[in-house]
């Protein structure tokens, strides 16, 4: 069985070449996911320049907002209303939701994130980063990329998530 989850990267860098650099080495050294295999898909870096990055950076933060709300919906639909009766939910599946909402709202990457802010380590982006990107356009990319995860021999999937446990 594998594991496929595709995310795009908003990186501050001088050129495409470099954007691939940062995100490589991110991927590196994050503790939270571990992939087989990364394929960053250079040919669609998009610089800021270019009219159509920031409709996909609107995309990707709309995604994120996408998943956030249906594990919020999911814990709903559990019966959890309150931040009170968060505090009351017993490990499992609702606990993992709401570990998942709050990497997601803390900027923790995960395999959840469909868009990733590298200059702020955020699942979102700033007023002040948006005023820069619109001042110096040229030095943000937008990197499009494909992570996959084999699990054949691994005997679960949160150990196969959890890097930082080997």
């Amino acid at each position: 069985m594998k594991l496929e989850n595709s995310h795009l990267m908003l990186v501050l860098a001088p050129d495409p070449q470099r954007a691939a650099s940062l995100v490589r080495r991110f991927f590196q050294r994050t503790q939270l996911v571990r992939y087989d295999e990364l394929r960053l898909f250079a040919e669609e870096c998009q610089n800021a320049v270019a009219a159509g990055f920031m409709p996909r950076l609107e995309e990707g933060l709309a995604a994120n907002r996408r998943a956030l709300d249906e594990v919020v919906a999911e814990l709903q639909k559990a019966g959890i209303r309150s931040l009170a009766e968060l505090a009351r939910v017993p490990q499992g599946y609702q606990s993992k939701l709401a570990h998942t909402a709050v990497h997601l709202l803390d900027g923790f990457f995960g395999i959840d994130s469909a868009f990733y802010n590298l200059v702020e380590d955020s699942h979102w982006l700033s007023d002040q980063l948006r005023r820069e990107i619109a001042q110096d356009p040229e030095d943000y990319y937008l990197l499009p990329l494909t992570g996959e995860m084999g699990f054949a021999g691994r005997q679960h999937l949160v150990g196969a998530l959890r890097g930082f446990e080997r």
